[in-house]
């Protein structure tokens, strides 16, 4: 292996790392962004809200509209959670369709490197061994940086939604706990 492939092969390497990276953030970035738009929904439906409990005439009328608040509750939550799965799922996949190519393409680097060395074979064992062992370890490297890669967004991912589902649940009970006094 010539430097020249040697620095290829490591400019490749980097590229998928970035490429890696960059669909991870944007995983990131719509879950942020659905995030937000689920905060100020929140926000701008319970200022709605207190402002019509603010007018209601006795404490009937008052929780009817708590009732009528809490209704749609546990569609937002499924919604939510359709959207992080969306999100989740739409990361996962394009970072396992990265991982999947680049394997393919170092598997075949490495099928070719073989051949090549091995029908034009240097006179000193250690070369040849020393040029198998520097292909291994760069397909190596692409292959653990590209898995955890995908594992950090996996766990990130479920991380988030559990937290975020966990939380609108115990919103919903404290809500419909009101509602129900």
């Amino acid at each position: 292996m010539t430097p020249e492939q040697i620095s290829a092969a490591n400019k490749a390497n980097m590229e998928t790392l970035a490429n890696l990276s960059r669909k991870a953030f944007e995983g990131v970035e719509k879950l942020m962004e659905l995030n937000i738009q689920v905060a100020k929904t929140m926000m701008s439906e319970q200022v709605e809200h207190m402002k019509s409990c603010a007018s209601a005439k006795d404490a009937q009328d008052l929780m009817a509209m708590q009732a009528k608040f809490v209704k749609p509750f546990s569609e937002k939550i499924v919604s939510y959670s359709r959207h992080l799965k969306d999100i989740s799922t739409e990361t996962q996949t394009a970072l396992s369709a990265i991982n999947q190519e680049e394997i393919k393409n170092h598997s075949e680097k490495l099928k070719t490197l073989i051949s090549d060395m091995t029908s034009t074979a240097p006179n000193t064992p250690d070369t040849m061994k020393n040029l198998m062992k520097q292909a291994v370890a760069n397909a190596t490297t692409v292959f653990e940086s590209s898995q955890k890669a995908m594992k950090q967004a996996v766990d990130m991912t479920t991380h988030q939604t559990e937290t975020l589902t966990k939380s609108a649940m115990q919103a919903s009970e404290k809500i419909l706990k009101k509602a129900t006094k």
